[in-house]
């Protein structure tokens, strides 16, 4: 007799509401997944609304299978109408992006501080954190998003700074590597947040941490939709809070 192969599970954190609270889904496939949840475990079939992003969501039939003491693993026995090739789209984007980013969800480089980007003191200028985020963001970019000067040119899509922020917590000095540390939060139609902090390499020392929040404008200057290449994208790199 053969035995049924199980889908393959993508390690991915979304946000998923329960009858009596709400949970964290660890791992998910088409056929299942693991549920975390802080209320108590389910031992009867239960619904959840999986939240795929900001503005989606699936309501789903579960099934317990196993449990231990953080939550329980489940098997899908049943989707909402309409919604199952959603959901299957989106298991399956995870697990293209999975072979493609590797199963990091965070963004990783290394700026480099020179001698002009510090001051009399011989320390980094405070303003020169917010220059090294845009650094990094261009670098996350180009290492990331496929054809994304084609996709600039072709479309004349600009990604503009809202809002930016950066707190100082350690001093860095000329010669230093930093390393910086990207995941991307509040994405919605057409902004979201990324999320930048600043270790020295040498020490692991946290120097600073931030975030800018973006948006797209198109070739008339007018706000318009993130790219559905980029918001999967932005989606892999997606920081949960619990």
């Amino acid at each position: 007799m053969l035995m049924k192969q199980r889908a393959p599970r993508v390690k991915k954190k979304i946000k998923a509401i329960l009858e009596n609270g709400t949970g964290i889904i660890e791992n998910i496939s088409s056929s299942g997944g693991f549920l975390r949840t802080d209320s108590e475990i389910p031992h009867d079939p239960f619904n959840i609304e999986l939240k795929v992003s900001n503005f989606k969501t699936i309501k789903i039939q579960c099934e317990p299978q196993w449990e231990n003491d953080s939550g329980v693993g489940f098997k899908v026995i049943n989707i909402e109408d309409t919604k199952e090739e959603l959901f299957n789209q989106y298991v399956e984007k995870q697990i293209q992006a999975l072979e493609h980013f590797g199963k990091e969800r965070v963004y990783r480089t290394e700026v480099m501080v020179t001698l002009k980007d510090t001051n009399a003191f011989g320390n980094v200028y405070f303003s020169n954190y917010i220059q090294y985020q845009g650094v990094v963001r261009e670098k996350f970019l180009l290492s990331t998003v496929p054809g994304l000067h084609e996709l600039m040119t072709e479309t004349s899509i600009r990604l503009v700074t809202i809002e930016t922020y950066n707190k100082f917590i350690s001093n860095s000095y000329f010669g230093d590597t930093l390393l910086v540390e990207l995941t991307t939060s509040e994405i919605n139609g057409a902004s979201c947040r990324l999320n930048i902090t600043f270790k020295n390499k040498e020490t692991g020392e946290l120097v600073g941490q931030g975030y800018q929040r973006v948006c797209i404008v198109g070739a008339t200057g007018r706000v318009m939709r993130i790219p559905a290449n980029l918001l999967d994208i932005l989606d892999f790199y997606q920081e949960i809070k619990e």
